[in-house]
């Protein structure tokens, strides 16, 4: 009880800091949430509010601001403050509320997206029971709203699961039972499920979705923001997402986790898995507003320049001789100075000239650094309009299936799955890279541009690096050469950790969730603020301070046993606190 109370009065401090939101009856309970819409047209729009909410900054999402920053994909070179673990809880409150607030129809607010969805599923399930108690039955008919339903549930699932991953206990059973949504009666303080028990429900609501998406049927296309309208990909995402999962719970409970991989490794027909990049799970965007990809937004619409890449990501990739650095990363403004500045009074390119530095996370107040000698995060990323937020690829899954057989002992060759793995996450990229228009990244008028895609570019040893489809394979035969990513079964929790982390560049809530699990790869400890100094990666997210008002009492019992709102109690599924340090 001592520790529910320090936690208790450390979020006072934190909700004193911030506005007050919506109390959670009044999220879940709106009077003008419109009802009448089309569960194809709610589906769309969950998809697209949540999953921007997922990758986007600050408080309209927690990748660049929160998960992927404090998994090192990125670094503060402004406002250090979320790179210190000194979050700003409205926008912890804010990602909260986004995930559990229902939307209304004339406050022009952004949607809660599991509300949506809730009420989408519902309308799709009552569909289906009607069609199946129709007289005369229309087979396609009730295949395609069983296509529907079963996509929706694994979307449910995949939501819940990064809420889940991050924060740990959450509502879950009772947090969308409301009166809008055909309950008898609402409940405005929903208690907090345990995260063992949240985890056992995804698995049974994705094996069902796996049932439902079996018979043949297709998503409705103008709904569908990732697969168009397949059936059979989702059904692939529905079951490669129960393999995410399964592997998450790996070390907590490793005989539940082999079984699930066996049944879904060991059974292609019954539990088809994503086999190639073209099965991949991304949102991409429309590139009009409001339809653009969150970080283009936040650099070009709201001009602002706060992140930097991680020096743990270069230096990953410098050290592998890796030429993904080229389309994650891009050089520092100052060398791409100094390039311009060549070419204008000589009229040579040299590409020796362009650097590519990464910026170190945290690093203490007063610590002087020229943010123009920093890398920023790639073209592809940061200045394209129409391009996407990864959810999960088939280079994941490999390394899923790596993991697997080297650590659970599953069948299988582990050396080929890993090296599968990286070959996948290199053709997503390059083919990322060379489908986009854009192909040069604008740093101002004083900096000029420089080529994206299409000129050479030149390491420090003389290799030559044209990021196109031609020389991949080149590109992929080098960094499999290195040695510290040949494949040596005595190094394979490592080695697949470290590659997948490199795959996932920009998939923060994954990331942060995979460093926490394995242990890998190795990041910088922030040194500095003033709060949270020297306590290390955070154990999970801290609770919205906006609970402390409307739900505080089971707020108190979830908390029991974090410290410092971050820190004490690790999440069901991590068995020891992240400890390896540069």
């Amino acid at each position: 009880m001592k520790k529910s109370i320090v936690y208790i009065a450390s979020l006072v401090l934190a909700l004193s800091m911030t506005s007050c939101f919506k109390d959670f009856e009044e999220m879940q309970v709106n009077p003008n949430y419109p009802t009448n819409v089309n569960a194809g047209n709610l589906f769309a729009n969950a998809l697209f509010s949540n999953i921007g909410g997922i990758y986007g900054v600050q408080a309209e999402g927690f990748n660049m601001t929160a998960s992927g920053l404090w998994a090192q994909n990125f670094a503060k070179i402004q406002y250090i403050d979320e790179d210190w673990y000194e979050y700003r809880s409205d926008a912890i409150d804010g990602y909260w509320k986004f995930m559990y607030s229902g939307s209304s129809s004339d406050t022009g607010e952004k949607t809660g997206s599991l509300y949506e969805l809730e009420l989408a599923l519902k309308k799709t399930q009552d569909l289906k029971e009607a069609l199946l108690a129709a007289d005369s039955k229309d087979a396609a008919a009730i295949a395609n709203a069983q296509a529907m339903e079963g996509a929706m549930l694994a979307m449910r699932a995949y939501f819940f699961s990064v809420t889940t991953d991050v924060w740990g206990d959450i509502p879950y059973s009772e947090a969308l039972q409301t009166v809008a949504l055909g309950y008898d009666n609402t409940i405005t303080q929903p208690k907090y499920d345990a995260q063992k028990d949240i985890y056992t429900d995804l698995f049974a609501q994705l094996e069902t979705a796996n049932e439902l998406l079996s018979n043949g049927g297709s998503v409705e296309e103008s709904a569908d923001m990732i697969y168009r309208g397949s059936g059979q990909k989702w059904r692939k995402f529905t079951n490669s997402l129960a393999a995410r999962l399964y592997i998450h719970i790996s070390k907590v409970d490793p005989a539940t986790a082999k079984a699930g991989l066996e049944k879904i490794f060991g059974d292609a027909t019954t539990y088809p898995v994503f086999s190639s990049i073209a099965d991949d799970a991304m949102l991409t965007y429309a590139g009009t507003q409001p339809y653009e990809h969150p970080f283009f937004e936040n650099y070009v619409r709201d001009t602002r320049d706060d992140f930097a890449v991680s020096n743990t990501v270069v230096d990953l990739l410098q050290d592998r001789k890796d030429a993904r650095l080229y389309i994650y990363a891009t050089p520092t403004p100052s060398s791409i100075d100094a390039f311009n500045t060549k070419l204008a009074e000589d009229g040579v390119k040299d590409y020796t000239l362009l650097k590519y530095v990464g910026q170190e996370n945290g690093v203490p107040k007063g610590t002087s650094f020229q943010i123009s000698d920093r890398s920023r995060v790639g073209v592809l990323y940061r200045s394209t309009p129409n391009g996407v937020s990864h959810i999960m690829s088939y280079a994941e899954l490999e390394f899923i299936k790596a993991e697997a057989i080297a650590v659970l002992g599953i069948a299988g060759d582990a050396k080929t799955a890993y090296e599968n793995g990286i070959k996948a996450s290199f053709e997503r990229q390059y083919t990322l890279a060379n489908s986009y228009s854009v192909k040069t990244a604008s740093y101002g008028a004083s900096s000029g541009a420089i080529p994206f895609k299409e000129d050479i570019v030149e390491e420090a040893d003389g290799y030559q690096v044209t990021i196109s489809m031609e020389n991949m394979q080149e590109h992929i035969d080098r960094t499999l050469a290195e040695p510290n990513v040949a494949w040596d079964a005595g190094k394979a929790a490592q080695l697949i950790a470290e590659q997948k982390y490199i795959a996932n560049f920009t998939n923060g809530p994954e990331q942060f969730t995979e460093v926490r699990r394995t242990n890998f790869p190795q990041l910088t400890k922030v040194k500095g603020g003033t709060v949270y100094a020297g306590k290390g990666l955070p154990y999970r997210f801290p609770y919205a301070a906006s609970e402390l008002t409307t739900n505080a009492g089971n707020l108190s019992e979830a908390a029991n046993g974090i410290t410092d709102t971050m820190y004490g109690k690790l999440v069901w599924w991590n068995t020891s606190a992240f400890n390896n340090y540069k």
